[in-house]
């Protein structure tokens, strides 16, 4: 939930306030908040005034200990040896991941996302908001009525080769990670008719044969649909107030839905039929926070939307699995377990089950709500009880590190696998990232080509959070004991 439309919080902390849609918060690394700009994640979780049956709400009265595989202290963990598997492909097999098809050793994804690469979020990435230009559609949009299709297309390109190199994947091994999320909007495969671009793949191919050479899973995560799944920026397209209006892909007009995901199931289709096969994509991320910050505001029960959700990952499984039967592929709950079907209900095997967490309040962690809430979390997805793998795809906790290293190892012991949201931003946003670039505050209306190619190019230029990086990676490089 990371990203996000983006309704002003009325909090601030020391230095600044703080704006939450459907993203993130700020940190930095001398724990002093800064603003998030505009589109920052929304609520989750805490957005929820009661909870769903076998949910929870932020607050709520949770034990001290959780139910996790066995260990409970430093001891159950060994330092990685980094040796890359000679038979890595993962498949599920219980509530775990193992590689060599299921059969082989247990396997903990632990990583990050690459959040505003194939997708950008101006709040967190050097773009600025401004009338016009909100989401990555936009984008597209403003870049070729000013300069035409091919060199709006080649400014996009010289983007994405800046934003994440050979040296970003060398610095994700040196920190220990075995797990990169790989958020990519639909219109990254095909055009506006909706037809594959014929290099689709270059990109793609590109990103997971660097990080397969490092011994990095890939997981492939659909991050903005057609018609977009939520109406917040971080899906490609901005609904701003009428998000839920704006979520073309889930409703309104009954054709456009249906043509929408029609294309999506196409593109499914179209990326399982390249990777069937690819060792080093952990599995296909069917959808990104669908309903995100509208989930408990849409006037509909709690079955219906299930309903609509559940057809639409029934569906994209079915397509997949006639072409890939191979692959994990991960769906995702808004919010709970409670909202996820058991997966014999639909026949779904080798699937894995993926949430969410922030929490925008306590950003210091002062009360202990940050470090509450991911248990929260952690004690909910173990609740649901199926018999699934679970990935903590996305979490933040904000400004003190004491709070990203006692709720990183939380998670971590829980036995859930696990990538922070993100791995690079501009600095003002402090800990949303472990690399920081410089901000150019660039109006893609106003800036000439000279200076959206200084911008877009400099975005290789980035210094190290270093406080971050050495939490993370302590828990990055440990690998978890087989279980008890």
């Amino acid at each position: 939930m990371r990203k996000k439309t983006f309704a002003l919080l009325a909090m601030i902390t020391m230095l600044a306030g703080l704006f939450a849609g459907c993203v993130k918060t700020a940190e930095v690394q001398d724990n002093t908040a800064v603003s998030t700009p505009t589109g920052a994640p929304a609520p989750t979780e805490s957005s929820n005034p009661t909870p769903t049956p076998g949910g929870f709400r932020v607050g709520s009265q949770v034990p001290d200990s959780f139910e996790n595989y066995g260990q409970t202290s430093e001891e159950n963990y060994m330092e990685r040896d980094f040796t890359i598997s000679e038979k890595p492909f993962l498949k599920a097999a219980g509530k775990v991941l193992r590689d060599d098809f299921g059969t082989g050793d247990l396997v903990q994804l632990k990583g990050t996302n690459v959040g505003g690469y194939l997708l950008q979020e101006f709040w967190m990435t050097v773009g600025a908001y401004t009338a016009n230009v909100t989401a990555e559609e936009d984008v597209y949009r403003v870049l070729t009525e000013r300069f035409g299709k091919d060199e709006a297309m080649r400014l996009v390109k010289l983007y994405q080769e800046n934003f994440f190199t050979e040296d970003d994947f060398d610095y994700c091994r040196e920190l220990g990670m075995n797990c990169l999320r790989l958020p990519f909007w639909y219109r990254n495969i095909v055009d506006e008719n909706g037809e594959p671009y014929e290099d689709w793949f270059e990109l793609f191919d590109r990103f997971v044969e660097n990080a397969g050479k490092r011994g990095i899973y890939v997981i492939l995560d659909m991050h903005g649909a057609p018609g977009s799944q939520n109406g917040s920026d971080h899906s490609g397209k901005d609904g701003h107030d009428e998000k839920m209006a704006a979520s073309e892909f889930f409703f309104g007009d009954e054709a456009v839905v249906k043509a929408n995901q029609e294309l999506y199931y196409k593109i499914w289709e179209i990326v399982a039929e390249h990777f069937n096969g690819n060792p080093w994509v952990a599995g296909y991320d069917l959808l990104n926070e669908p309903y995100c910050t509208f989930r408990y505001n849409t006037g509909l029960p709690d079955s219906e939307l299930h309903e609509i959700l559940w057809t639409v990952y029934d569906e994209a499984y079915k397509r997949i699995r006639a072409i890939d039967p191979d692959h994990v592929i991960i769906m995702e709950a808004t919010w709970n377990a409670s909202d996820l079907p058991a997966p014999e209900r639909y026949g779904w095997e080798n699937v894995m089950y993926q949430y969410h967490t922030y929490l925008y309040d306590d950003y210091d962690n002062a009360k202990g709500r940050q470090i509450a809430n991911l248990r929260s979390r952690v004690n909910n997805t173990r609740g649901g009880n199926y018999n699934v793998p679970s990935l903590l795809g996305e979490f933040a906790l904000f400004n003190a590190l004491t709070a990203w290293d006692e709720g990183v190892k939380l998670v971590n012991n829980s036995g859930m696998s696990w990538t922070t949201w993100t791995y690079k931003t501009i600095a003002s946003v402090g800990n949303w990232g472990l690399k920081h670039t410089k901000d150019y505050n660039l109006n893609l209306e106003t800036a000439d080509l000279a200076q959206i190619e200084n911008a877009w190019t400099k975005v290789r230029e980035a210094s190290d959070n270093t406080g971050l990086a050495k939490i993370l990676s302590k828990y990055y490089k440990q690998v978890y004991v087989e279980m008890k």
